[in-house]
């Protein structure tokens, strides 16, 4: 069950992350001027060519290696979750964007649905992280991006994806 947040942590999130609903949205023209930067976490050790993104993207067929990947992706959320605070975001009524904190890991299992990863899954959920002035973010393709606004601070959050077996790709 997800709880809702305090004022206090509202208020910090937006210290820390300014205008993160803009990057959540993905807002073409916000993320143009540079306010977040962003890096890239992978199971592929470089960028792929259109060749191997075909031949190596789409595994659904391959059970072991679709769990090998999900397994990955679901450390990373493990150990940012015991490393840190985490909030999820979803819509309410006329286009509003509420924040809500987990009350325990299952709460994170369920929203980030490792279970149902596959090659074209993506943009499902978003971890908006405070102390670390960065949100994670699913995308679909086996790689997952980190918009920060401070390099420094999201160290933690590169050695817990590389510690899981996953890629920096920048």
């Amino acid at each position: 069950m997800m709880s809702n947040i305090s004022k206090a942590e509202i208020k910090e999130i937006k210290r820390n992350l300014p205008d993160y609903k803009k990057i959540i949205e993905q807002d073409d023209s916000y993320i143009e001027n540079g306010n977040y930067k962003k890096i890239f976490i992978s199971v592929f050790d470089h960028w792929l060519t259109n060749e191997e993104a075909s031949e190596m993207i789409f595994v659904d067929e391959n059970l072991d290696e679709l769990k090998a990947r999900r397994k990955k992706f679901e450390i990373v959320a493990e150990e940012l979750y015991k490393a840190t605070d985490i909030y999820f975001w979803k819509y309410k009524r006329n286009h509003r964007m509420v924040l809500k904190k987990p009350m325990d890991y299952k709460d994170v299992l369920r929203k980030c649905d490792f279970d149902n990863l596959w090659s074209q899954s993506g943009r499902r959920y978003s971890l908006i992280l405070p102390e670390f002035s960065a949100i994670y973010s699913e995308e679909w393709d086996w790689t997952n991006i980190i918009w920060y606004t401070d390099e420094k601070k999201i160290v933690p959050i590169l050695k817990i994806a590389e510690r899981a077996g996953l890629n920096i790709l920048k």
